[in-house]
This record gives C-alpha cells, sequence and structure tokens, in this order.
C-alpha cells in the first residue's frame, strides 16, 4: 500500500488521554470523515459512469422547477455519516416543512426557488460548528413551529449561544458569525430589538478582529451580514452596523450606473413637493434598483416580503382613515398592493384584501385599470405583475370572472 494513499485516506488524531474529551479533535475527526464520504462518493460514481447524464429526446432534461427544494441544502449531503449530535431524519423533516425552508434568509437560502446564495458558499467548513448546528436548527424549528419558542427552539438557542461564547475569545470564523446572524433573524421575528442590537454589536466585534489579524471572509458572509443589518433594522428599528459601502465586494454608487435611471415614477414625480429631498433620493435609488432589477432572473434578489408586509399592514391600519388620503388615493392603493401581493395566506393577507374591498377605494376596477394605476409609481412587471394579479383576482373574484368569460 502506497504512502500516498495511507495519506489521503486516514487522518492521524493524537490523544494525551483516552478519556480526554477534546472537541477540537472531534470536529476534526468528523470533518475527516464528512470529506472522505464525499469523496468516495464520487469515485464510485465515477467508476459506475453515474457522474454523466446522457440526453436524448426519451429522456430530456429536467427543470430546475421540478427539482427537490433539498437541492441545494440537504441533511444526507450535510451528514453523510450521521455524524452530527442532531438526527438527521428531524434535520430532514424540517428542511421539507414549506414553512421553515425560508427560515435562515437573509443569511443564506435552502429554497430551489430563491438562487440568493447556498449554505456552501457562505460556510467553508460545512454544519460541523456546533454553534452554526445550533443555529441553524434554531431557525428552522422556530419557523416550522409559526414563530413560537417551543423547547425544542430552546434547547437549541441555548446551545447555539453557549458556543459561540466559547469560541468568540479564540477563532473568528464564517461559522461564528453566520450563527450570530441565524440568532439575529429569529430575534428580530420575535420583534426584541435590544437582543438584535446585542447580537449585531457582536457581529461588529468580530468583524474588527478580522480587520485586526487579517481574517479574509467568503463573499457570501459579507453579503449575509449586509442583508442581516438592513433586514433588521427594517422590522425593528435597529441600528445598523454596516453599509453599502462597507464591503468593496458589494459597493454600489450611483456614479456606478448611468444617471438616466435617478428620477421619479410619475405617480411620485406630482407629489414630490410633499417629500423632503434626502427622502427623494432614496426614492429615486430605489425606483433606479428596481429597473436595473428587470435585467436579472426574479430568484437573484432577496426577499423578506412577509416580514415587511407585517410591519406595513400595520402602519396602514393606523393611518388608514387619515383624511389626508382623500388626494392620493392611488398612492395609497399601490401601497396596499405592494403589502398584500408578498403577504402569505393568512389573516395579514385577509387585511389587506379587507382593505382593498373597502369603501374608500369606490367600486372595483377591472385588472387593466389597476395596473395602469399602479405603474404610475414604483413598479417592475418581474418582480409584482404575477403577484398582484393574485391579490387583485382574491379581492374582486367577481370583476375576475366576468373579465374571463369575456
Amino acid at each position: 500500500m502506497s504512502s500516498d494513499f495511507l495519506v489521503a485516506q486516514f487522518q492521524f488524531i493524537s490523544f494525551q488521554d483516552p478519556n480526554d474529551n477534546d472537541k477540537a479533535a472531534k470536529r476534526l475527526a468528523r470533518s475527516h470523515a464528512v470529506k472522505q464520504a464525499l469523496q468516495n462518493k464520487r469515485k464510485l460514481q465515477k467508476a459506475s459512469m453515474q457522474n454523466f447524464c446522457i440526453e436524448d429526446g426519451k429522456n430530456p432534461k429536467r427543470k430546475g422547477k421540478h427539482e427537490s427544494p433539498l437541492g441545494i441544502l440537504g441533511a444526507s449531503t450535510l451528514d453523510p455519516f450521521d455524524s452530527l449530535p442532531i438526527k438527521s431524519s428531524r434535520l430532514q423533516h424540517l428542511l421539507n416543512n414549506h414553512q421553515a425552508r425560508q427560515a435562515p434568509e437573509p443569511v443564506f437560502s435552502i429554497s430551489q426557488d430563491l438562487d440568493f446564495q447556498n449554505f456552501h458558499s457562505v460556510f467553508r467548513a460545512g454544519l460541523v460548528d456546533p454553534a452554526l448546528m445550533n443555529a441553524v436548527m434554531l431557525s428552522l424549528t422556530f419557523a416550522a413551529s409559526g414563530g413560537v419558542l417551543n423547547n425544542e427552539s430552546l434547547v437549541y438557542r441555548g446551545q447555539a449561544m453557549y458556543h459561540i461564547r466559547e469560541t468568540m475569545n479564540k477563532t473568528v470564523s464564517e461559522s461564528t458569525i453566520g450563527a450570530i446572524l441565524l440568532l439575529v433573524g429569529v430575534e428580530a421575528r420575535l420583534g426584541t430589538t435590544s437582543q438584535v442590537q446585542l447580537h449585531m454589536g457582536a457581529v461588529q466585534l468580530l468583524l474588527k478582529a478580522c480587520q485586526k489579524s487579517g481574517t479574509r471572509l467568503t463573499e457570501g458572509i459579507k453579503r449575509a451580514i449586509f442583508w442581516q443589518d438592513l433586514n433588521s433594522s427594517i422590522l425593528v428599528g435597529s441600528k445598523r452596523i454596516v453599509d453599502h459601502t462597507s464591503f468593496t465586494e458589494l459597493e454600489w454608487k450611483r456614479e456606478s450606473v448611468s444617471r438616466n435611471l435617478f428620477h421619479l415614477p410619475s405617480g411620485l414625480q406630482i407629489r414630490s413637493h410633499l417629500f423632503s429631498d434626502e427622502f427623494i433620493e432614496v426614492l429615486e435609488d430605489i425606483y433606479a434598483l428596481e429597473r436595473i432589477r428587470d435585467d436579472y432572473r426574479p430568484a437573484d434578489c432577496v426577499v423578506s416580503g412577509a416580514n415587511i408586509s407585517t410591519k406595513l399592514l400595520f402602519e396602514l391600519q393606523q393611518a388608514y382613515d387619515d383624511p389626508v388620503w382623500n388626494e392620493h388615493a392611488d398612492l395609497l392603493m399601490w401601497l396596499v398592493y405592494m403589502g398584500g401581493a408578498f403577504a402569505p395566506t393568512g389573516p395579514v393577507r385577509s387585511s389587506y384584501i379587507a382593505l382593498l374591498q373597502s369603501e374608500k377605494f369606490g367600486a372595483s376596477k377591472s385588472w387593466m385599470q389597476t395596473y395602469e394605476i399602479l405603474r404610475d409609481f414604483i413598479w417592475s412587471d418581474v418582480a409584482f405583475r404575477t403577484e398582484v394579479r393574485k391579490l387583485w383576482e382574491e379581492a374582486y373574484p367577481i370583476a375576475d370572472r366576468k373579465e374571463n368569460n369575456s
């Protein structure tokens, strides 16, 4: 047997004491086992020629929309030896749960429908880090339980925080930062601003430590930090720790695109006297980004629509009877459609439909009338039209049937 073969197949780990509970050594052993399992699987596929796929008319290529939603992240991929201290069957069950599927976003995506960034593009070391492993399980179980911290979620949260504290003063890695970001996602959904700011403060300290030590982080984890920071600020009003200039890989400036993109849509332009110059610039940026976005696939953006829809509904309900809307009913309609279109089926979506059916908007309008009104504001056919049309059909089923029969 050659020495090269031995080096490839075995990882020698020394123990000074047979009873020594060396966690670092155990993690190294697990990581090596996972790596060897994947290599052996590829070798078997190569030997049996299963690493090639012959396409012909009788065997059409499978389309992405028919693929399993677990194509990006599956329990068998993460834990082929069933060596992690969690049950693979439980992990797989959570990954199959529709409610849990978007739980880790915007840190990473496990949904086939949202090709933002997958697990492995963010975390180079896989799921062997105990802090990250427990944070992922917390995120999934919390979402699967409908946003309730049940006993299982509390156990994972406690374990995640314990391991984060244990590693904070030792090394800085994507896994530790990612675990904290997943905790932030749960706290933001719970509305606990103080906890969000506490955790994001820890991320800020780790970023400073990386700069001091020269540690290089993946572009994926930088993107996760940016979007989780922004997402939390929108949901609970937490203080931002980064902006679009913090990471050179993600930096965006007005000078980088054509000035012709920066103007207000007609529906907002006629009301520009109501807005400050700073707010107008924000609206121009959003409108420009929306127009740029039309050049990309719908899956190329980070979506946190359900959470934003809930917050927007609260604000609309508080101000719905304000007389100011009497002169700006079309603007109010646009806000209601933008919020309701991305709300999941349930009480929030039903509340948006009730607003659309109220007397403020008068008789129901045809879809084309509605569409022409909405296009006067920030609008994207690629991003909005399908979802908004669905909401219109739910709000005005009689008008929808008339259009279909005409």
